[in-house]
């Protein structure tokens, strides 16, 4: 049986990838029952990828995590620069493993792909015992420091409930 949050998810997700469409072919009339369709067959597998009770953002940590992700996004980038481009580089590359109280699952999924976004930093892939691979450019810089604030300031911003 479906839950009670499905139609009312399936509608806004349905009506957000159908206005993207309408977006992307400029409203034009010749596509509408192709976008129709393409909207309702990505709906579907959208609430198949992600049941909708998955997990829900917390709008007022929200900001609290674009900001600290830019911030730190800014300054990894700027750091990583100056140390590529010095004479000679000053890289020192490697594979770390670092801990995360995130359980498996979306949430983790989202925030390895957030904690890549972070130059000098690449998820590589979960272990059995809870902890993330990650290669770095720069061993020497605080990354395992760095990853905790950003899981922290994840975490704030998203609450895990029950499959519905």
């Amino acid at each position: 049986m479906p839950s009670r949050t499905a139609l009312p998810a399936a509608l806004a997700r349905g009506a957000l990838l159908f206005s993207l469409w309408l977006v992307l072919t400029g409203g034009d009339l010749f596509g509408l029952p192709f976008g129709l369709l393409a909207a309702l067959c990505a709906t579907r597998t959208s609430l198949r990828l992600l049941p909708p009770g998955a997990g829900r953002i917390a709008p007022r940590a929200l900001p609290g995590l674009i900001g600290a992700t830019l911030s730190q996004s800014v300054s990894a980038g700027w750091d990583v620069a100056l140390r590529a481009f010095a004479s000679p580089p000053r890289l020192t590359p490697g594979v770390i493993e670092v801990p995360l109280a995130i359980p498996p699952g979306p949430a983790r999924d989202a925030f390895r792909a957030l904690a890549s976004l972070a130059p000098g930093s690449l998820a590589l892939e979960d272990l059995q015992d809870g902890r993330l691979r990650l290669h770095a450019l720069d061993l020497t810089l605080p990354l395992a420091k760095d990853l905790a604030e950003s899981e922290a300031a994840f975490t704030r911003s998203h609450r895990e409930t029950a499959h519905g």
